[in-house]
């Protein structure tokens, strides 16, 4: 009896120290919503050589990136202008597959704001992934286009950009004016759930 009582005690402390946060373990299976706004902010820091948040005033926002990892991409992030409490059509289209999502979301004025998305984009190792904001009809122009982005010290961006199990592979802004390419990396946030 003893020993089973051991055997349990061993077991349990094996468990419990064994649980983590870590996003590759499948067994701690969540969406976790700042895996990709932790790899903007990481790979587009002032050290890096970019400035800090840059306000980009074009209708369309958009990025595309690489994940690096198995799972799915199950909420978005981002902050609405603090002069525009409207929507935006927000758009995720993993490129490889063909998979998307779209749909109509506002958010938070004041900080990064997560949402989940129905249907999940699946996403295999390398899968090629583009990620749109664009305000949607019944703005005033200008100061509610704005959105929040990273700029380079430098005229552009030179991708790809390696963060992680993220690779930023190139930025656009465009609608109402532009395009503005590789020049800033739009803050949309992504969560992903590693399978």
């Amino acid at each position: 009896m003893k020993n089973k009582s051991l055997l349990l005690i061993a077991l349990l402390v094996a468990t419990i120290f064994s649980c983590d946060d870590d996003d590759n373990d499948p067994v701690n299976n969540v969406c976790e919503n700042n895996y990709v706004s932790d790899a903007i902010v990481t790979a587009f820091a002032t050290a890096n050589g970019f400035n800090a948040i840059y306000p980009m005033d074009l209708e369309t926002h958009e990025y595309t990136i690489m994940i690096n990892a198995n799972g799915e991409i199950c909420s978005i992030g981002y902050k609405n202008s603090p002069t525009y409490a409207g929507s935006y059509n927000m758009e995720i289209i993993n490129v490889t597959s063909g998979n998307s999502y779209s749909g109509s979301h506002s958010f938070s004025q004041t900080n990064l704001d997560y949402q989940t998305i129905t249907p999940t984009i699946s996403v295999a190792t390398g899968d090629v992934i583009n990620v749109k904001r664009t305000i949607e009809p019944g703005y005033t122009p200008l100061l509610d286009e704005i959105g929040d982005a990273i700029a380079s010290s430098n005229p552009t961006i030179s991708f790809p950009i390696v963060e992680g199990n993220v690779t930023f592979l190139g930025s656009d802004f465009y609608g109402g004016g532009g395009p503005v390419t590789d020049y800033a990396m739009p803050i949309i946030g992504l969560g992903f759930k590693v399978n």
